[in-house]
C-alpha cells in the first residue's frame, strides 16, 4: 500500500468550455458567457457563477453555458443544481460525452453524500462522514483554518473562492476517486480524503491535507499549466512541513545512478509500481528550486505558467536558466546535501 501518495488535478469540463468560447464569442466580449468562463480561468468562481447564471438566460439554447454552470455548482458541492445544469446540457447536446460523463460521476457522489454532515469553515465547503473522523468536526475545522493560513502564508495566496473538502469511509472514496492506483487522497478541483477506520489518524489526515490543499493553490496560480511532477514536488514540501519524508528511495537511485532527466520526468505519467521513489525524487527537486531561491521566485514561476508562458521560457524569465542546466546543478547539490 502506497502512503500518502495523491493524484494531481483532474478537471472535468474546462478544456470543452475553453475550446468552445474561443470559437464561437471571441467577437461577443460583453457576453455574459465570455465573462464566466474569463472569471473560471481566473479562478473568480463566485463572478464565474454569476455571469454563468446570466448566460443562460441570455442565451437557454446554449449547451456550453448549461455545462459551465453545472461545473461551477459542481465545485461548489450543490450536487442538485449541478446535476440539474448538465441535464439541461445534454438535452441540448446529447453527444457532450464529457458532461455524461460528469454526470455519472455526480450520481455516484450524491448517493454517498446523502450520509454525510456539513461543518463549513470560510473558504471551506466540508462534508464528513460523521463518527468515522479521527478528530472531531471543531478539530477538522481547526485543520482547515490552519492550513488556509499556514500554507497561504508561503505561497502569498489566499482564495476566496469555495473550495470543497469531502472525508469519505474508505470503500466510498474508492467508488469515485476515478483512478486505477491506490492514493492516499486527491485533488481533482475537490480535496477528496478517504478515512480509513483504526489506521487514519490526526496526523495523518493533517498531513494529506497539507498535501491536496497545496495541489489547489498550484493549480490556481499556474491555471493548470504545472508540470505534473513539478506539482507534486512542491505538495511534497508542504506535506513535508507535517511529517518529515522518507528519502531512502530516492538515495538509492542517486547512488545507483538512476535518477531520471529533469525534462523526461517532469513530462512523464504516474506508474504505480515506482511511486514512492518518483514522489521522493520530485520533492527534491521542488526543494532544490525553493533552497536555491525562495518560494516567492517559486510563486511567480508558477504565474508565468499561468499566464501561458511554456515551462522553458518561465525559466529562463523567471530563473535564468534551463532544465538541462537545472538537472545538473541539482545533481551536484544532491552530492553535498542527499
Amino acid at each position: 500500500m502506497l502512503k500518502g501518495k495523491v493524484a494531481l488535478l483532474l478537471l472535468i469540463l474546462p478544456l470543452a468550455i475553453s475550446s468552445f468560447s474561443a470559437r464561437v464569442f471571441c467577437a461577443e466580449e460583453a457576453s455574459a458567457f465570455s465573462r464566466a468562463v474569463a472569471a473560471y480561468k481566473e479562478r473568480n468562481l463566485d463572478k464565474a457563477l454569476q455571469y454563468a447564471r446570466d448566460a443562460v438566460v441570455e442565451h437557454p439554447d446554449h449547451a456550453d453555458a448549461y455545462a459551465l454552470l453545472g461545473q461551477l455548482y459542481y465545485l461548489r458541492q450543490d450536487l442538485a443544481k449541478a446535476q440539474e445544469a448538465w441535464e439541461r446540457a445534454l438535452k441540448l447536446a446529447p453527444d457532450r460525452k464529457d458532461v455524461r460523463q460528469a454526470l455519472d460521476r455526480l450520481q455516484r457522489e450524491a448517493g454517498i453524500e446523502k450520509s454525510l454532515s456539513r461543518s463549513d469553515v470560510y473558504p471551506f465547503v466540508v462534508r464528513y462522514a460523521d463518527g468515522q473522523t479521527p478528530v472531531d468536526s471543531g478539530s477538522v475545522r481547526q485543520m482547515l483554518r490552519d492550513v488556509y493560513r499556514q500554507v497561504g502564508q508561503q505561497f502569498e495566496y489566499f482564495p476566496d473562492h469555495p473550495i470543497s473538502v469531502l472525508l469519505y469511509p474508505y470503500a466510498d472514496f474508492e467508488a469515485v476517486k476515478g483512478l486505477s492506483h491506490q492514493v492516499a487522497g486527491l485533488y481533482d478541483g475537490k480535496i477528496r480524503l478517504p478515512l480509513k477506520p483504526g489506521r487514519t489518524t490526526g496526523q495523518e489526515l493533517q498531513r494529506i491535507l497539507w498535501h491536496e490543499y497545496t495541489h489547489a493553490l498550484v493549480h490556481d496560480l499556474a491555471r493548470g499549466n504545472c508540470p505534473m511532477w513539478l506539482n507534486e514536488g512542491i505538495a511534497e514540501l508542504q506535506e513535508s512541513r507535517v511529517q518529515p519524508l522518507d528519502l531512502s528511495l530516492a538515495r538509492k537511485a542517486f547512488e545507483g545512478k538512476r535518477l531520471p532527466a529533469w525534462e523526461q520526468f517532469w513530462k512523464q505519467g504516474y506508474n504505480p509500481s515506482n511511486l514512492e521513489e518518483d514522489y521522493q525524487i520530485a520533492y527534491l527537486m521542488a526543494q532544490y528550486m525553493v533552497k536555491r531561491w525562495s518560494w516567492r521566485e517559486m510563486v511567480r514561476f508558477l504565474q508565468r505558467l499561468g499566464q501561458g508562458e511554456a515551462v522553458e521560457d518561465a525559466l529562463r524569465a523567471q530563473y535564468r536558466t534551463d532544465l538541462a542546466t537545472l538537472d545538473q546543478e541539482w545533481r551536484q547539490w544532491l552530492r553535498r546535501n542527499l
